[in-house]
């Protein structure tokens, strides 16, 4: 997810569902800037974690289904890169996610998401975002896809 990730730039890269910090120590190792990483993790023991693991990355501890009310106003975004399960959260919260992508995301911004399923679908993403770019990777156990979108249009159309 890290080599997909538009480094260069002046906007905000938010990771969304930090974890245990793999994605968010590969985006440091890719060269991300700190100051540009933002790192939103739902669960309270995870983003304690993760601020200690990267005390001078600004973790947010919230819920991506309301991203936008998270995020500074006015933030210039240029990737939205998530490891979140949408495809086994329940429907209306995947939705809501997926509306604070197109809230967030500029004309042009990356959309990065993870996901176990094997076959490269965006039926979950509805309108607004185009498929750039699909790798499955087998060194992940198990194979995990990494699909990488464009975000079209303006925010909140």
């Amino acid at each position: 997810m890290a080599a997909q990730t538009p480094i260069s730039g002046t906007g905000l890269v938010i990771e969304l569902g930090g974890g245990t910090g793999a994605i968010t120590q590969a985006l440091l190792a890719q060269g991300l800037s700190r100051e540009r990483l933002r790192v939103v993790e739902r669960s309270p023991a995870f983003a304690r974690h993760l601020r200690q693991r990267f005390p001078s990355v600004q973790v947010i501890q919230g819920d991506a289904a309301r991203l936008a009310a998270l995020l500074p106003e006015h933030a210039a975004i240029d990737a939205v890169v998530s490891s979140l399960p949408l495809r086994s959260l329940p429907r209306a919260e995947a939705l809501a996610i997926v509306e604070q992508w197109r809230r967030v995301l500029p004309a042009g911004g990356a959309l990065l998401q993870f996901s176990y399923a094997l076959q490269a679908s965006a039926d979950w993403l509805g309108a607004g975002f185009a498929l750039r770019d699909s790798q499955l990777v087998w060194r992940n156990l198990p194979p995990a896809r990494v699909m990488r979108f464009e975000r079209l249009g303006t925010p909140g159309h």
